[in-house]
Formats: structure tokens, C-alpha cells, sequence
């Protein structure tokens, strides 16, 4: 999953009100949070992020995620669990109005509101990530093909594998009908197991 999926999951996820922004923040904050969480971390907030973990590990091993890795090219076997995650912010922008009643312009809006709110949390890299979410509306951004392609290049280019671009340009887009059908296999899934996760770590809090 990437940013725009899991805060997403973590507004689905908080079925109390109050809980819902340190949830969405969390998503946000847990590819920034390593290691242990900082025990004087806010508590919804912590939950948001041990949930980014949770959902990451589940979809790690999830078979219809696994079904779309296989799907592309064996060059790119080796990035293509990043690249499926970079592909589910942009299927999920497409149908955005399917998953949630709030226009996503809306949604990206609050949810950088809500990640300032915590930004004391990120690490220097990460708020100066933030910041650049915020300038360029990268989380809407992934409506678009042209953002989309621009963010695979980026992982192509941070591994030093640009060779790799020429491939990307061509045999992905072909692949995304079937992407589009995997994703609507397991990203149903992931918000169900999320949802029952949180519940449960609730009702063990007491």
C-alpha cells in the first residue's frame, strides 16, 4: 500500500471519531516511524502507525497481490511489489467515489492538515516529504497518469535502475486492466482485515 491507501484504511479503519485523525496521520507517518514506537506517542496516533504495519505485512503476503507482482515483467520482479503499491494510490484515485463520500481533493486536503498536526513525529526527510505532498497535491496527483509513471521513475531512479524506464513506459499500461481487477480482489480485503484489527487492539485497550 502507499500513502493515498493508507490513509484511506486508517479513516476506514477508525470507527470512532475521535480516533480517525491520529489513524489517518498514522498512515501517513509509518513509512517515517522506525523501530519501536515512541512510548510517549499520542495513543491514536501510535495505533495509526503499528496499523500502516499491520496492513503492510498482511498485503506483503496477500495471494492476489502476489497475483499482480507476477504480472509484470521478470526484469522488474524484483521492484514490482513497490510499483503494485504505487499502482493501488492510482487505481484507488481513479475510483476514489467508490470508497469514500468525500471528493478526494477534500480528503488529501485534511489529511496533510492532519499529518502537520503530528509533524513534530517526522524526521527531517519526512517533513520535508510532507511538504512537497502539500505543494503539489501528490497524493490527488495519482489520478493522473503522467504523476503516476513520474513516481515509478523515482524508484527506478533511487535504486539506480533507470535502465529499467524504457521497459516501465511500455509493458505497464498494458497490464493495468488486470491490475484494476486484482485490485478490486484484494483492496476490499485489506479494509476489512484493517477494520477487524483496529477493533480488536480497542477492545485490548480497553
Amino acid at each position: 500500500m502507499n500513502y493515498l491507501a493508507h490513509c484511506l484504511i486508517g479513516e476506514l479503519a477508525g470507527t470512532e471519531a475521535d480516533l480517525a485523525p491520529g489513524l489517518i496521520a498514522g498512515g501517513f507517518l509509518g513509512d517515517f516511524v522506525k523501530g519501536p514506537v515512541p512510548e510517549d506517542m499520542p495513543w491514536p496516533l501510535a495505533l495509526g502507525v503499528r496499523l500502516h504495519r499491520r496492513v503492510d505485512a498482511y498485503s506483503n503476503r496477500h495471494p492476489v497481490i502476489r497475483r499482480s507482482t507476477d504480472r509484470f515483467a521478470p526484469e522488474l520482479r524484483r521492484i514490482a511489489p513497490i510499483l503494485v503499491d504505487i499502482l493501488c494510490d492510482h487505481l484507488l484515485a481513479r475510483s476514489w467515489d467508490e470508497f469514500h463520500q468525500q471528493a478526494l481533493m477534500d480528503f488529501t486536503a485534511r489529511v496533510y492538515r492532519q499529518v502537520d498536526e503530528h509533524g513534530q513525529w517526522l524526521p527531517l526527510h519526512g517533513r520535508r516529504f510532507l511538504d512537497y505532498a502539500k505543494e503539489r497535491d501528490l497524493l490527488r496527483s495519482y489520478t493522473d497518469w503522467t504523476a503516476t509513471a513520474a513516481a515509478m521513475r523515482s524508484i527506478t531512479r533511487r535504486l539506480r535502475r533507470s535502465e529499467l524506464d524504457p521497459l516501465l513506459e511500455r509493458t505497464v499500461p498494458p497490464l493495468l486492466p488486470d491490475l484494476e481487477t486484482d485490485f478490486r480482489d484484494y483492496f476490499p480485503d485489506i479494509i476489512r482485515h484493517a477494520a477487524n484489527w483496529t477493533a480488536a487492539e480497542c477492545d485490548a485497550d480497553g
